[in-house]
């Protein structure tokens, strides 16, 4: 398949898998700019559990209780099963909240990355993932998440939202430029990748 369409020469997508190759990008560019924040949210995490003088281990064997049962936060001690199930479940959901908020904020909202406009939508949408999970998802799936902090809880969320819009508009930035088209009709704006 041609890049080009030879009736106006304006590229297409190619199609791979049912996705068009931009739409691919939108998500692989929300996972890892997910991960890149759920990183950030786990050292600020861990900083202010020090911070607070309790276990560093004790939200990722929280978070492991969603699947491991109660008994994966009995102590505050490390437990390596406990751990690395809580940080994959961790991350796993780091980089869904990733591509959920690359597909809002490109397709939907059609944010633009200049002025650092991604970095806000993330902060309010890390204040957002924390008022539906603190009120509503953890006290149904996994009440004993809801024993951190409420203050680290919600500062955690902010920093991976924040983190989130800045690693987003790094790694996948994007302006609103002009398009003149070729059959003579005005121009008009049109976003497009750097």
């Amino acid at each position: 398949m041609s890049a080009f369409n030879n009736t106006n020469q304006i590229p297409q997508a190619e199609s791979v898998s049912g996705l068009s190759l931009p739409a691919r990008r939108i998500e692989v560019a929300g996972a890892i700019a997910g991960i890149i924040g759920g990183a950030a949210m786990a050292i600020v995490g861990a900083a202010l559990a020090f911070a607070m003088n309790t276990s560093i281990w004790l939200t990722p064997e929280r978070i492991a209780a969603f699947v491991l049962g109660p008994g994966a936060a009995a102590t505050p001690e490390f437990d390596a099963v406990p751990v690395l199930v809580g940080t994959l479940i961790h991350f796993i959901l780091s980089a869904i909240f990733g591509i959920i908020f690359a597909l809002l904020v490109s397709r939907g909202l059609r944010v633009t990355t200049e002025y650092g406009a991604p970095v806000v939508a993330g902060l309010v949408y890390g204040g957002l993932i924390w008022l539906v999970a603190y009120f509503i998802i953890l006290p149904i799936l996994n009440p004993l998440l809801l024993e951190v902090y409420a203050p680290s809880f919600i500062m955690q969320n902010l920093v991976y939202g924040t983190v989130l819009g800045l690693a987003y508009m790094l790694v996948r930035p994007e302006t609103y430029t002009y398009v003149v088209h070729p059959l003579g009709t005005p121009a008009t704006p049109s976003r497009s990748a750097r």
